[in-house]
């Protein structure tokens, strides 16, 4: 299972939302999440990526 979290960018440039594993403590892309509650309408696309490809291997199997 996957999760959506707000976290810092890779490029450091604001808060994003993150694609979580329920069983990791950071992002798919490795950038540590915010606790705090937070607001934003972007999205990582490296996490976005790796997600859909994560998705096109589950559905080939």
């Amino acid at each position: 299972m996957y999760e959506m979290h707000i976290g810092t960018a890779a490029t450091g440039t604001g808060l994003v939302w993150h694609v979580v594993a329920h069983d990791r403590a950071s992002a798919l892309c490795g950038q540590p999440l915010h606790e705090e509650e937070a607001e934003t309408d972007r999205h990582c696309l490296h996490c976005m990526t790796m997600f859909q490809e994560l998705m096109r291997r589950t559905t080939r199997s």
